[in-house]
């Protein structure tokens, strides 16, 4: 089946649309990481509406034409938090799916009421578990000093292809690491550091999906991120970071889908049963 995604605005937020063609599951919202955009989930936006859920992909402010700003430098993950804030006010609840620092912002917005559920792909951890590896250590001389600038950040070439896009065939590499935009220094220093102000534990039901070859943020930083919520957990053998835009990314979102479609029946159980 055809899925046609729209390109919509919401406010002065741009967001891709596909819309579900017949009877649809909970809306989902995907949520992009660093240097992202709606784009990273191209494939996973047409799948989904596929599947009956009408789906958005958000364009987080300073991205893409999406919610311009002087200094996108300046911006704290507080902002993206309200651009998907937002977002939700204007679709009603859905589910939320954040990828990577998405994945942070969507443990923030888990604990609103218009969000029956969260998924964290490859994702941010919450302040008290901590990112940096041994992979990024290394790396980090060359971006403290950026972080912190008047100008907004860009990964290197280099770096992208190494921790991000490992998993995706050489011969691709290079012509995705070119879609990723600069992106706000001080996002990157509030993760980099754990100063995120968390709300109280989300009651939501939330899924962890990490990734078995995830360089940038691994496996192991996912487990804990699940042990943390009292969440489920997936984990996906011979992926990487990258697991929307990666060969075999049906997978991960097929179990990400059977999850969501789980919650949503159980909910009309419980709703039966307490019926008069």
């Amino acid at each position: 089946m055809d899925v046609r995604v729209t390109r919509e605005r919401i406010d002065d937020l741009v967001l891709d649309h596909a819309a579900a063609p017949g009877p649809a599951g909970p809306p989902i919202l995907y949520v992009h990481g660093l240097w992202g955009g709606a784009w990273v989930f191209e494939h996973w936006l047409r799948a989904s509406a596929t599947h009956g859920h009408d789906a958005w992909a958000i364009n987080l402010r300073g991205h893409h034409g999406s919610r311009p700003v002087a200094s996108l430098a300046a911006v704290g993950i507080e902002e993206y938090v309200r651009d998907v804030a937002d977002v939700l006010e204007a679709i009603g609840p859905a589910v939320v799916v954040g990828h990577s620092m998405g994945g942070l912002v969507a443990q923030i917005v888990a604990a609103r009421d218009d969000v029956p559920a969260a998924v964290l792909v490859a994702s941010a951890p919450p302040p008290g578990i901590p990112l940096l590896t041994w992979a990024l250590l290394r790396r980090l001389p060359w971006y403290v000093a950026r972080m912190a600038g008047p100008r907004a950040l860009r990964a290197r070439e280099a770096d992208t292809c190494a921790l991000s896009l490992n998993a995706v065939p050489p011969a691709q590499r290079r012509a995705l690491a070119a879609r990723f935009v600069a992106d706000s220094g001080r996002v990157a220093l509030q993760l980099a550091l754990g100063r995120v102000t968390m709300p109280p534990r989300p009651r939501c039901p939330m899924l962890v999906v990490g990734a078995a070859r995830d360089r940038m943020i691994p496996a192991r930083v996912q487990r804990r991120i699940a042990r943390h919520y009292g969440a489920e957990y997936m984990e996906v053998p011979d992926r990487g970071h990258m697991l929307p835009l990666e060969p075999g990314w049906p997978a991960p979102l097929a179990g990400l889908l059977d999850w969501i479609e789980r919650r949503g029946r159980a909910r009309e159980s419980v709703a039966a049963l307490s019926a008069p």
